[in-house]
């Protein structure tokens, strides 16, 4: 998974941009993940506890923000008639599949409101990433000579 895309145009000394997470969240949510959560394309919750307190009383669209500032458009709706459950579908499936989300990984869930969160940040537990960057120096007899510089950090 590349972590940044960049202008390799712009010369290797601009600044970086990094997407900044909350880190105070009203409710949060730690799930490990089953099979069914990540090849069904539905994830689903229990509705007492989180989804009670953070999230719409009714199906709607919602965001899932993740740790790099990406978002999915997903959909939030009740599981079974007597509210016991709710699901989250849309491109759930697609955050499984970018981030190869297999059973036994926990996720974990942020809201930034008291309730009725349409914006639901998305992290998974424990996650360690690797910015890999190339850096050309001045030509020089023909030749470019590329350095690689490695940034690595635990979310």
């Amino acid at each position: 998974m590349m972590l940044h895309e960049e202008d390799y145009n712009n010369s290797s000394d601009s600044p970086v941009t990094y997407f900044n997470t909350p880190t105070i969240f009203f409710h949060a949510l730690e799930k490990k993940l089953t099979s069914k959560d990540t090849k069904s394309g539905v994830l689903k919750l229990s509705w007492h506890g989180f989804c009670e307190q953070a999230l719409p009383r009714q199906g709607s669209g919602i965001t899932l923000v993740g740790w790099l500032g990406y978002t999915w458009e997903c959909y939030f709706d009740f599981g079974d008639p007597d509210k016991k459950t709710c699901q989250i579908t849309g491109q759930w499936l697609d955050i499984c599949k970018k981030h190869r989300l297999v059973e036994g990984i926990t996720v974990k869930f942020g809201v930034t409101h008291a309730s009725d969160n349409r914006v639901i940040y998305l992290k998974i537990a424990p996650f360690i990433g690797i910015r890999t960057t190339l850096i050309g120096s001045q030509m020089a007899a023909g030749y470019k000579a590329f350095y690689q510089t490695e940034n690595y950090f635990l979310l």
